[in-house]
């Protein structure tokens, strides 16, 4: 039995669905079905019930839920403690971001390429767009988790991409697209859009703006927002579609539904992004796990 495994366990016990566990756990439903089964073949009980593309937790899963949480809350626990030992009197790095849910990746990210914890202490800096790439560009962060679209004015940095991705419409339980499974940008030419602020992201509008275009329709655009929750409100009120990447989709649910669209370019993924001369050593342990840098 591994965390792993334990892990890929709660996700599934989570969404009571393997694909979007998956999803969730950035790995393949293939893999991850082989490891539920490796449980339970561990546990000589069966931990959950599929019917068509519903898992539902059985008397014995429910338990194991409970004690797979406790155990990877202990391990964190644990973890935490000896990182702390280690980053006293260390500089952070510090990393800033303009969408929670890109973050959340990043550090997912992170993690699954870091089993025993990141080799850097990271603080995390929220801010709008044009803040964080300034501060970037002036030394305040280390790196910046960006959508690729933002970079689009950046010179003098490398990056590394770490989550690719096409656009997703955010659906509300309303429309009566809610049920689809994907979509075509032609397909939302007569619904009203709700937009990334033109203010404050201005390269994500101006590119949801393209697609929509390059579709054969001008988007009817009802309101734009900074944040999710403002997103996701709208969607609901105006009974409209939002736009975002994959990053959203596996952070959130409720009564919206993130649908693929299936002819978006991966114009919509994530970067890690920092100055091209910027050196230190929690920056070179960031650019290993990310790769071979990108230049602007």
């Amino acid at each position: 039995m591994t965390l792993q495994m334990l892990e890929y366990f709660i996700a599934v016990a989570q969404y009571r669905n393997f694909t979007k566990a998956a999803q969730a756990c950035l790995v393949t439903q293939p893999a991850l079905s082989r490891a539920i089964r490796a449980l339970e073949e561990e546990l000589d009980c069966i931990l959950l019930v599929r019917s068509g593309r519903t898992a539902t937790l059985t008397p014995e899963g429910e338990v194991c839920l409970a004690e797979a949480r406790r155990v990877l809350k202990a391990c964190d626990e644990l973890t935490q403690r000896v990182r702390e030992t280690g980053w006293t009197n260390k500089q952070p790095l510090r990393v800033g971001y303009i969408i929670a849910s890109g973050l959340n990746t990043f550090l997912r990210y992170l993690e699954k390429k870091c089993l025993e914890g990141p080799p850097f202490f990271l603080e995390t800096v929220y801010g709008d767009t044009g803040k964080v790439k300034k501060d970037l560009l002036s030394g305040e962060l280390d790196a910046a988790v960006l959508p690729l679209p933002c970079v689009t004015d950046l010179a003098g940095v490398e990056w590394g991409e770490f989550m690719r991705s096409g656009l997703y419409a955010i659906v509300h339980k309303n429309n009566a697209l809610y049920e689809r499974k994907s979509l075509t940008m032609a397909e939302l030419k007569d619904q009203n859009f709700i937009m990334w602020s033109k203010k404050d992201m201005p390269f994500i509008y101006a590119e949801e703006v393209y697609a929509c275009r390059k579709a054969g329709f001008t988007p009817r655009i009802v309101g734009e927002a900074e944040k999710m929750g403002d997103m996701m409100a709208q969607v609901a009120f105006y009974n409209g579609i939002g736009l975002t990447n994959l990053s959203t989709a596996m952070t959130y649910s409720g009564e919206n539904h993130f649908i693929p669209i299936t002819d978006s370019p991966e114009r919509f993924g994530l970067l890690c992004v920092w100055r091209e001369k910027a050196v230190s050593p929690q920056l070179e342990l960031l650019k290993d796990l990310l790769g071979r840098p990108e230049k602007a």
